[in-house]
């Protein structure tokens, strides 16, 4: 064994030896940060995503208001109009229930219908 050469280690092996030690000392740690990171990452987008889609749900909300409101104001105009037109309609059948009963003056109008002699009477329309 005296026979082989004495080989000396290279001092710059030796020093890297110890930073490797300290590096995989250190890669546990930094391994555990990296998952830690990846799921509060993860965690982020899914509140990102979630504020995006409430933010579009607001405007929706928003832009759908804003249609409602003339919306609104024309269904109010319309239900103005039917209650007027029902109120008209309403006043033109008693004018034209008090235009059809026998008045004791048009029995001789009747007579004369009868007998093909005279004129039918117009209906007034009531004015607007």
């Amino acid at each position: 064994m005296k026979n082989r050469p004495h080989f000396r280690p290279n001092p710059y092996y030796e020093d890297l030896e110890r930073m490797e030690e300290a590096v995989m000392s250190i890669l546990p740690n930094l391994e555990m940060e990296n998952t830690e990171i990846h799921e509060n990452n993860h965690k982020l987008k899914k509140e990102i995503t979630f504020s995006r889609n409430l933010l579009s749900q607001l405007l929706m909300e928003n832009t759908c208001r804003k249609k409602l409101v003339p919306l609104k104001q024309e269904s109010k105009e319309v239900h103005l109009d039917c209650a007027l037109n029902q109120k008209y309609l309403v006043d033109f059948n008693k004018k034209d229930k008090d235009q059809q009963r026998p008045d004791p003056a048009s029995s001789g109008l009747r007579k004369c219908k009868r007998a093909g002699i005279g004129h039918t009477p117009v209906r007034e329309l009531p004015e607007e």
